[in-house]
């Protein structure tokens, strides 16, 4: 395959792997991606996936990206938060959740972080699709916010959560949301029940 032909095909998909590829190619090689690479034609952004070099970047690309890096996962914790407005600043590279191993990787985009979850925690998350190329799966905000929880076991109090600087006003309808409820149930925690009785204090106070 040259490279105006498989430009052509990799138009129509943000990111795409050697797999992809054999699909339509099954004889393409592996090093013709090495020198595509070596001459600026696409980039590499993490776990075997790449990118035309001519393509920008977003945030929505980058979601996709870490969904296929590293399956199965789902966009969870600061990477959510920020999606949501609920944290302020925007989070460098991409915070997802896996009930494989905690793992991270690196790229010129930030870090794709991995944290590990119980296999019967993976749940709470939605498919959202802006095009025909373009698809991912990020945590329900309810979610995120437990998952953020459970994972920093250290937040405590009051205090702690002032440190975070969460939106109060983006997180108030979580007073009557049937999913966080229904969330935390699953989990069966009562150090989680807990940080989230000091979580609702936070947001009435």
């Amino acid at each position: 395959m040259i490279f105006r032909e498989f430009e052509a095909w990799a138009a129509n998909r943000s990111v795409f792997n050697l797999n992809d590829i054999r699909k339509v190619d099954p004889n393409f090689f592996r090093q013709q991606l090495t020198d595509w690479q070596t001459r600026g034609y696409i980039k590499p952004i993490a776990g075997g996936y790449y990118i035309l070099a001519n393509k920008t970047m977003n945030e929505k690309t980058l979601f996709m990206a870490a969904n296929k890096i590293y399956e199965p996962s789902y966009i969870s914790l600061e990477s959510a938060l920020a999606y949501y407005q609920v944290i302020p600043e925007t989070v460098l590279g991409v915070t997802s959740v896996s009930s494989r191993k905690t793992k991270q990787y690196t790229s010129e985009w930030g870090n794709f972080s991995y944290c590990r979850l119980k296999p019967d925690y993976i749940f709470g998350y939605e498919v959202v699709e802006t095009d025909q190329s373009i698809k991912y799966k990020i945590a329900r905000l309810e979610k995120a916010v437990l998952d953020y929880l459970y994972l920093n076991p250290h937040i405590q109090s009051k205090d702690d959560f002032h440190g975070l600087r969460w939106n109060k006003d983006d997180l108030q309808f979580l007073e009557t949301s049937p999913f966080f409820e229904k969330y935390l149930a699953i989990f069966d925690k009562k150090a989680l029940e807990y940080r989230v009785l000091v979580l609702k204090a936070y947001l009435n106070a």
